[in-house]
């Protein structure tokens, strides 16, 4: 039976917050851009679109970099599935050579390590649902090894 070893907040934090932040700010920032008013307050309206433009491209570079690498991680008795919702990726337990954990301020963060390079890297990155882990663990005895918390 195939387990779910990510929380279920990985596909809010990878698909729903961004987003509907990228649709907010960019729709203000382009609606900003190109509206006729020159003056909003005591700011020109080409330094705030200037200044909205910066903010909305240094956001989608951190989202780039932090919240869209995170995938949706299952396991069952042979393999270790990764998705990023869109592909489906599994890989045989010979090529898993542990499960880094670390604590976060409000969530458990893990680390799903190959032995090789897979098609999302040799370090797949996720929210972990410790609970799901610890069940899962519980069912495969054998695959407590992989565990290492840092």
């Amino acid at each position: 039976m195939t387990r779910q070893l990510s929380s279920s907040w990985t596909l809010a934090f990878r698909i729903f917050f961004p987003t509907l932040w990228i649709t907010f700010f960019g729709i203000f920032t382009i609606a900003v851009l190109f509206t006729s008013k020159s003056q909003f307050g005591e700011v020109s309206a080409t330094n705030l679109g200037l200044g909205l433009l910066a903010f909305v491209v240094v956001f989608v570079f951190i989202f780039w970099k932090t919240v869209f690498r995170l995938k949706r991680i299952d396991a069952d008795d042979n393999y270790v599935y990764v998705t990023n919702y869109f592909k489906y990726i599994r890989y045989p337990h010979e090529d898993v050579e542990c499960i880094e954990v670390s604590k976060g301020i409000m969530f458990n963060f893990g680390h799903v390590m190959l032995k090789g390079s897979g098609r999302f890297g040799s370090r797949i990155p996720f929210i972990l649902s410790r609970k799901r882990l610890d069940i899962f663990l519980e069912d495969h005895p054998e695959l407590r090894g992989w565990l290492v918390i840092k």
